[in-house]
């Protein structure tokens, strides 16, 4: 998934947003900031020493700092403090370059998580779980004003809840989808049109990305005649948080163990193409060193070929 917008995680104390916060930015590739935690380390106190000595409009203050700096980043994971939203500036700046996500949790669920955690200042003193369901009730209109998604975080594992998420995500950022071609295929449609067909690269690339983005892919094409710079893009596909790579390694393909590791390394799904069916041409070519490292190979189809790839990524992913 191509994070290209911060994730901001709102909702009332203890339904877990520094949980599937850090869950989430694991399983996206992404940055993390809890804004409790950071204030903390900031101030060099904790949350409620802070409320103790210098009272809750002062915590407010630095809450807003905090937030101004964390809207700054880009593509990163940000659980809030539950007050944040009180705040409508805090949230008109989290909101400009991020998508507000409210994690929903019944009082119960609450109470369950932190009926004895005595370190939150807002519950001190009475019936905790009557402050609890009165807090909530106040709350939950501004979450839902604010949430551009809402995911239910009562029932299910961490790591259940944690695809919740991610799958609410999906329809916002597009998934992107790497096509690597390697030696020769700048040649297509000049070199033995007879197999490799009579459209050029530029053409071909036309096509992949027009089928891609039917298929909902944002997708980026890359194109090499050196074993090297093949190398340099798969890696590039790691940090820059590809979802797929499709990949034709030209004549690479037969015998390069170094881009059969990179593929390996970056542990990215990959389908391998080639635009012949390469097991009925030279015995040579009957042989991928690269296929193994890949999720499966489509040969034989010519240009179509990408677009089946597309489309058994879509469905592994």
């Amino acid at each position: 998934m191509n994070i290209d917008r911060n994730i901001v995680l709102i909702g009332f104390m203890g339904c877990g947003k520094t949980t599937f916060g850090k869950k989430l930015s694991k399983k996206l590739r992404c940055g993390f900031i809890d804004t409790d935690r950071y204030i903390e380390l900031k101030e060099g106190m904790s949350i409620p020493q802070i409320f103790a000595e210098k009272g809750e409009k002062v915590f407010r203050q630095i809450e807003s700092q905090v937030c101004e700096e964390a809207a700054a980043k880009n593509g990163v994971v940000v659980a809030t403090g539950g007050g944040i939203i009180k705040n409508p500036e805090n949230m008109r700046l989290l909101k400009k370059n991020g998508v507000v996500v409210y994690l929903k949790a019944t009082p119960e669920h609450i109470y369950r998580n932190i009926g004895n955690d005595n370190g939150r200042p807002l519950l001190r003193g009475g019936d905790k779980m009557e402050k609890i369901t009165s807090l909530l009730s106040e709350r939950v209109p501004v979450y839902e004003k604010y949430a551009d998604i809402t995911v239910s975080v009562t029932g299910g594992t961490v790591n259940q809840v944690t695809d919740r998420i991610a799958n609410s995500l999906e329809g916002i950022f597009m998934k992107k989808i790497c096509v690597i071609h390697g030696p020769n295929l700048n040649f297509t449609g000049i070199r033995e049109k007879g197999i490799y067909g009579t459209k050029n690269l530029d053409e071909i690339n036309s096509y992949i990305i027009e089928e891609g983005t039917r298929l909902g892919f944002e997708v980026e094409v890359f194109q090499s005649n050196f074993e090297g710079a093949i190398i340099d893009r798969l890696q590039k596909c790691y940090y820059d948080n590809v979802d797929g790579i499709v990949i034709n390694p030209g004549a690479y393909t037969h015998y390069s163990y170094a881009i059969r590791d990179a593929i390996a390394s970056v542990q990215i799904p990959a389908v391998e193409v080639h635009l012949s069916n390469i097991h009925t041409r030279d015995e040579f070519r009957h042989k991928s060193v690269t296929a193994p490292a890949c999720i499966g190979q489509m040969c034989g189809f010519g240009e179509y070929g990408y677009v089946l790839a597309m489309s058994a990524l879509k469905m592994r992913i």
